[in-house]
């Protein structure tokens, strides 16, 4: 989103940049027109259901002191789950937060859905 201001639309786009390089170069990797769109593989649900499947751990990195802790899946197992990533060695936050935010997705349908029959059991 460009944001006119008295400076002009050239400028805001510069000082977004300068000002916040990293978020600025993130935005411009994400962007529809610069990715390659793929149908998805699995619907919301069933992204859902393969989440609720995959094994979560409490690990600690090699190089980590053993008193700090981590959660979430092995990165072997989200790849099996969901067959994301250029790799099983790393999860990549963008698919972290795509499979999340496809699971709230399901996950708010299947509330919407459990209101309404509670309402249709009362009416």
């Amino acid at each position: 989103m460009w944001v006119d201001t008295g400076r002009g639309r050239v400028r805001a786009r510069t000082a977004a940049r300068t000002r916040h390089p990293l978020a600025w170069f993130h935005s411009v990797l994400t962007r529809k027109r610069g990715v390659a769109v793929q149908a998805p593989p699995a619907s919301a649900s069933e992204v859902l259901d393969r989440l609720a499947e995959m094994p979560v751990s409490v690990w600690t990195y090699g190089f980590d002191h053993e008193s700090v802790r981590h959660l979430g899946p092995m990165a072997q197992d989200f790849a099996t789950a969901f067959g994301l990533g250029s790799n099983d060695r790393r999860i990549a936050m963008v698919d972290a937060n795509g499979v999340c935010m496809a699971s709230i997705q399901a996950l708010y349908r299947r509330v919407i859905a459990l209101e309404a029959e509670v309402e249709r059991l009362r009416a």
